[in-house]
């Protein structure tokens, strides 16, 4: 009875733990079923649906007029799915183990850790992440960081074979080490590795074979296969933790006959995918391209910021310019199309297809016609400079602004680019032409100058403000001014005669000036500057945008003391004691250390006060617009349009409205004025008067080359290099127009154009004449349709994609009513809009503006503060003998007097090359 009743108790306990079981399968088949559902629904989806995305077309940017600037072009790009693949890789396996396995660690490690990619496969097998990885080999040295990931690759390597002794030992071999760089393939091919037990196994797969077959097409410009491989690889590591269904970017702008040949090896290249995206077009090449900007694929740290926000890791991101700053807008939502695949990751059937929702376009200040005249205005000016003889005038700037709004109506920067070589792929060599030529540099807010005698009106205002002077009050101007002993000289030869403020203004008497702006001072003359703008950034909406300087004996007394305390000599023991501040840890020695470093500090710059201190010469200096004025264009341009609307500063702008693909107005943007100048409506009509006597014959400095009703100012500035020596002359030009109700301002630079009157001058006069000959010939409040794309029908492809050949892969089964093509169109766009846009006319011509690459090209123009009169207008150059005035000290001895310029003839000589270092403050004669 015991033994039958201890089976039945062990039958009992069998079927309860059975039970159990059973119990805990039907749970956890409960829990699959139930919670999991659709997490193993997705897994399974996964195996055999692809998600193709579907890239929304950018928003288009058209001008003021409807014409379209930026728009939108299709190209064929190859991509695949399966992030398994690796190219072209070498696997090195070790077949057996031996005392020699150490040795062999230590010799593979050295050659290993100088591959990038055989060192993320170390950190990939380590378990670490890799954050945590290059913490751990990070140094403060390349050479302790070599050495540090060759410990590391040592260590890993020994460990995994300790681990794997038992396979080893059983004649299995031990994979130890990818490698892909060819040069270090090449080198452990040099090595006796047999030795070691070691051998090398080259291994290619799909990727290998794609890459192989589109760098034969040429697909890939100047880049080899490695790097190709190595681009990809990089991509597949990334789409694996962020986005691992999402397919991976391999070439992009392929040809037709390439697309043809992956069509007949399709069976052989699974899980590729050719399909069609929009990339930005640009009609007119370099027009307007600062201002535009450009786009290309997004960067890791942009898609780290926005990765929530529906961007892909290839996606298109504006970089620069407009592009850039109204990216959110310009960007559309991008549509999918759901791709069912086999097992070989082939494409079988399309599942259906969410249509991408095209970007907003964006409606501009900008006149199209005006700003080609600014662009080829530009390229003619540099062009009359370098056949007179000034082979540095190489580049320059002009800004036309609506001097009613703030409205900006062109705006140029010579050299300029094609953004669209950013689309097609950048290669290292135009990369490095663009950088040698200073191209991408946007030089009406990205560059300062100095203004040169285009300032004096700031100086006039700061003098009718504080009633220096009566400005009908006529003085007998001798061609120079004296202070102390030191002699500034006007840039006439025995001076302009009996001049009161108007025609200071109008001969641009340095004389007058020289003495009415030392005694109305620095502070009034800072305070006017700031007034108009100068010296503060514009605010437009732009990237890059740089303030520039209005010289103040504050910010002078900032700018010598830093440079005191970083260079010169007696400030040794200061550096030394700065130094010892930061490494000591201990706070009371800190403290002692401190005030030791205060005391010496203030005992070397008491040695130094006239340095530090304000002079009198350089208020004579600023008050002719040199010294240490810099401004940019915009600032300039904002500034006269402030003289012309008598006394309003407006914000510029360049976006007139956001318009969405329909048609409609997102959003508006209105006319802001950052504030009234602070001067009187009389004051500045006498400034106006004067300016407008500049551009009348027959003594206006800017008669001879204006003919218009407007008001001008021709502006010469000198630029010094570090020591001091005469580099050149920047030409600056403003001007409004007409006189009477002026409509529009511009500003122009000619870098080293030697005189503004004779080279910037013609610019300007260009500009107008194209702004005025096109007023006449159309209303200038101009009332368009708001422009917007046309409406496409569902049936019909964007313009431009009917000339690509359908992707109709064999066996894809296309919805009904699809068109084989992936179509962009928004689904919003099925009924004809009512609102369209003026599409560009035939007639018009496309405008180059790319000038012939120059072998050089001067430095970017911060230019340092001038010493001695430029020449302006067809001036005679200075006598080289002569040295430039210098205001004296009580007790310094005063310079020699220089001799006065003429403004008849330029000058035979070509200007040194340009420096940018700013050089210490140096004294300065008068220039116009």
């Amino acid at each position: 009875m015991k033994r039958k009743a201890l089976v039945e108790y062990k039958m009992k306990f069998i079927l309860g733990a059975v039970l159990l079981v059973l119990l805990l399968l039907l749970a956890r088949l409960s829990f699959m079923q139930l919670v999991q559902t659709e997490q193993y629904r997705t897994m399974a989806r996964n195996n055999y649906i692809r998600i193709v995305p579907v890239f929304a077309p950018r928003g288009e940017i058209f001008d003021r007029q409807g014409e379209k600037i930026v728009t939108n072009k299709p190209i064929y790009t190859v991509s695949i799915n399966d992030l398994n693949l690796e190219g072209t890789t070498y696997h090195l396996y070790l077949d057996r183990i031996g005392p020699e396995t150490v040795s062999m660690a230590d010799k593979l490690a050295w050659i290993l850790a100088g591959d990038e990619e055989a060192v993320q496969y170390f950190q990939q097998i380590s378990g670490k992440t890799p954050e945590d990885f290059n913490e751990h080999v990070t140094r403060k040295s390349d050479e302790a960081t070599y050495t540090a990931k060759k410990q590391a690759i040592e260590e890993i390597i020994k460990e995994r074979v300790s681990s794997n002794k038992v396979k080893l030992e059983n004649g299995e071999a031990l994979e130890i080490a990818v490698v892909y760089h060819p040069s270090t393939v090449a080198t452990l091919r040099q090595q006796n590795l047999s030795s070691f037990g070691v051998r090398l196994e080259k291994k290619t797969d799909m990727l290998s074979e794609l890459v192989a077959m589109l760098h034969q097409e040429a697909v890939f410009a100047d880049k080899t296969v490695y790097e190709v491989e190595a681009d990809v690889r990089a991509a597949i590591r990334e789409k694996k933790y962020y986005k691992p269904y999402e397919p991976v970017l391999v070439a992009e702008n392929i040809s037709t006959q390439t697309v043809v040949t992956l069509r007949e090896r399709q069976m052989e290249l699974p899980g590729v995918v050719v399909d069609i995206q929009p990339v930005r077009d640009y009609p007119y090449q370099n027009l307007l391209a600062h201002a535009l900007g450009y786009v290309q694929n997004i960067k890791q740290e942009q898609y780290e910021e926005h990765k929530n926000e529906g961007y892909f890791m290839n996606d298109l991101y504006g970089q620069n310019g407009l592009e850039l700053m109204y990216e959110s807008y310009l960007r559309g939502e991008h549509g999918a199309r759901q791709v069912e695949v086999d097992a070989g990751s082939r494409p079988v059937r399309d599942l259906g297809l969410k249509l991408p929702v095209p970007g907003n376009d964006l409606v501009l200040t900008v006149d199209l016609d005006l700003q080609m005249a600014a662009e080829k205005a530009l390229e003619d000016g540099v062009a009359r400079a370098q056949s007179a003889g000034h082979s540095r005038a190489k580049a320059g700037a002009a800004v036309v602004m609506d001097v009613r709004t703030g409205a900006v109506r062109a705006m140029a920067s010579y050299p300029s680019y094609n953004p669209g070589i950013f689309t097609d792929g950048l290669s290292n060599a135009q990369w490095q032409e663009l950088q040698d030529t200073g191209a991408l540099l946007n030089r009406t807010i990205s560059a300062i100058y100095p203004p040169g005698s285009t300032f004096k009106m700031v100086t006039a205002g700061a003098i009718l403000e504080n009633k220096i002077v009566d400005p009908n009050f006529n003085i007998p101007d001798p061609g120079y001014y004296r202070l102390g002993k030191g002699i500034f000289n006007d840039w006439k030869p025995g001076g302009h005669g009996m001049v009161d403020l108007r025609k200071a203004l109008e001969v641009s008497c340095d004389t007058y000036f020289y003495q009415y702006g030392r005694m109305a001072g620095v502070d009034a003359i800072a305070r006017m500057a700031k007034e108009f703008g100068l010296g503060e950034k514009t605010g437009i909406n732009l990237p890059g945008e740089i303030s520039g300087v209005v010289p103040t004996p504050e910010w002078k007394y900032k700018l010598v003391k830093n440079m005191l305390i970083m260079y010169n000599e007696d400030f040794a023991k200061v550096r030394k004691l700065n130094e010892q501040i930061e490494k000591t840890t201990n706070e009371a020695r800190n403290q002692e250390l401190q005030k030791e470093r205060d005391a010496e500090l203030n005992k070397q710059l008491k040695k130094h006060e006239w340095d530090l201190e304000w002079q009198q010469f350089e208020t004579v200096n600023m008050s002719i617009g040199q010294g240490n004025n810099t401004y940019t264009m915009m600032q300039l341009v904002s500034y006269v349009a402030a003289i012309a609307n008598n006394g309003t500063l407006y914000r510029p702008y360049l976006v007139d409205k956001i318009v969405t693909p329909d048609g409609k107005i997102l959003k508006e943007f209105k006319p802001e004025a950052k504030r009234e100048v602070n001067i009187s409506k009389a004051n500045l009509q006498i400034i106006q008067e004067g300016m407008h006597m500049v551009a009348t014959p027959p003594n206006g400095t800017a008669s001879a080359v204006f003919g218009l009703d407007a008001a001008a100012k021709t502006g010469t500035a000198e630029v010094l290099d570090a020591k001091g020596n005469k580099i050149g002359n920047h030409a600056l030009f403003v001007a409004y127009a007409p006189f009477e109700k002026p409509e529009v301002a511009v500003a122009v630079v000619l870098e080293y154009g030697y005189a503004g009157g004779s080279f910037a001058g013609p610019i300007a006069r260009q500009i107008l004449d194209a702004y005025f000959a096109e007023t006449e010939t159309k209303p200038e409040d101009i009332q368009n349709d708001t422009p917007g794309r046309q409406a496409d029908d569902t049936g019909e492809l964007p313009e431009g994609w009917d000339a690509l050949p359908a992707l109709s892969w064999p066996g894809w089964e296309h919805l009904s009513g699809e068109s084989e093509a992936v179509r962009v169109t928004n689904s919003s766009q099925t009924e004809q809009s009512e609102v369209q846009h003026i599409p560009v006319t035939p007639s018009r011509p496309v405008v180059s503006t790319q000038p012939e690459q120059p072998t050089a090209l001067p430095s970017v123009p911060q230019s340092p503060p001038a010493t001695s009169t430029p020449p302006d207008e067809g001036r005679q150059p200075p006598d080289d003998s002569q040295q430039p005035p210098v205001e004296t000290s009580p007790n310094e001895a005063a310079p020699e007097p220089v001799q006065p310029q003429s403004e008849q003839q330029p000058p035979q000589t070509v200007p040194a090359v340009p420096q940018t270092v700013p050089a210490p403050e140096q004294t300065l004669e008068g220039q116009l």
